[in-house]
């Protein structure tokens, strides 16, 4: 637990302070250990912390409890972190909550394997922001993003005018309002694609929300900017019943995001959590934009990971077969 507390006092001196109040929100799937050590380092740097305990959600992008909710939407509150077993970043109360200029931490799905300090906690959270930045400048001056890979692989989107965020650890300003997030274990820069430009193929082969490690792949046919079809196996079958149960017809707004990850010291391990973080890799979104400034309100948000992209903007290689082009 020591060790545990050493590294977890990272993201709080990148986005806290002494004084600050945080409510950290955790379910009864995480270890207990995490939000035991994440109350203790908050503790040690002289930050009140409030721990909000509930039942997992039954799938990512759901809200919290209504009690969690207004805890989260108190004045008082200067920092939600999420640290909880699905994701919530693409929640209508995060998208609240950026409307009313709070700022979030996502550590979603975390285990401590996560936090080894020779893991993605362990990396070099400067210079991945350096690399984040200069990836950042490509995506927003660009107009198209196309998105191969050998796999199957090759979607295209507009860009232009949506920005770029390079995301390394530090709450990062996503409205006028001073409304933000960021995550941890870190590392990835990302952009919203225009709603309704995306065309092509999707084939992942890492890593899925609500699935884990891929046994084989699942492929995404998207037309006008919308999932057309889902294929694959028993894998892809559990995305197709996500998507039937709990969805609307936004939440198979494709791609909802595009994101190629920074973090050299990732190793796949079957989380989103992390794995889509890692170094060369690209993850794709579908469902809700509205948390990355986009124009889909969707109920669902779920993404995959792809080993080994190459993805090009306005011709430009940025990325390919495991290795960014920028850095």
């Amino acid at each position: 637990m020591i060790d545990l507390v050493k590294i977890l006092r990272t993201p709080l001196e990148l986005n806290a302070k002494p004084g600050d109040k945080i409510l950290i929100v955790t379910d009864t799937a995480i270890e207990t250990v995490l939000w035991q050590s994440l109350a203790a380092a908050a503790g040690t740097m002289g930050i009140e912390y409030t721990i909000a305990m509930m039942s997992p959600r039954a799938t990512h992008a759901l809200n919290p409890t209504s009690a969690i909710c207004s805890a989260a939407k108190d004045p008082d509150t200067d920092l939600v972190i999420y640290l909880t077993s699905t994701a919530l970043a693409h929640s209508p109360l995060n998208a609240e909550l950026l409307e009313i200029g709070k700022r979030h931490l996502l550590m979603e799905e975390l285990t401590t394997a996560m936090l080894n300090p020779d893991g993605p906690a362990g990396a070099d959270y400067p210079a991945m922001n350096v690399l984040g930045k200069k990836v950042e400048k490509i995506f927003s001056d660009g107009k198209t993003i196309r998105v191969t890979c050998p796999n199957g692989t090759d979607l295209t989107a507009s860009i232009e005018g949506r920005p770029g965020r390079a995301i390394t650890g530090k709450v990062f300003q996503m409205r006028e309002n001073g409304g933000g997030g960021c995550a941890f274990p870190d590392g990835e820069t990302h952009i919203c694609p225009v709603e309704g430009t995306g065309e092509g193929r999707v084939v992942f082969d890492l890593t899925a929300h609500s699935v884990g490690a891929l046994k084989e792949p699942i492929i995404l046919t998207i037309e006008k900017g919308f999932v057309t079809k889902i294929e694959g196996g028993a894998q892809a079958d559990v995305w197709k019943n996500i998507l039937a149960t709990h969805g609307d017809a936004g939440s198979y707004n494709a791609p909802a995001e595009i994101a190629l990850g920074l973090n050299p010291k990732v190793k796949p391990v079957g989380s989103m959590r992390t794995d889509k973080k890692m170094y060369g890799t690209a993850h794709i979104g579908l469902g809700d934009t509205v948390t990355l400034g986009g124009t889909c309100h969707a109920k669902l948000r779920l993404e995959g990971v792809i080993s080994k992209p190459e993805i090009t903007v306005d011709g430009v290689v940025v990325s390919s077969q495991g290795k960014i082009l920028v850095d």
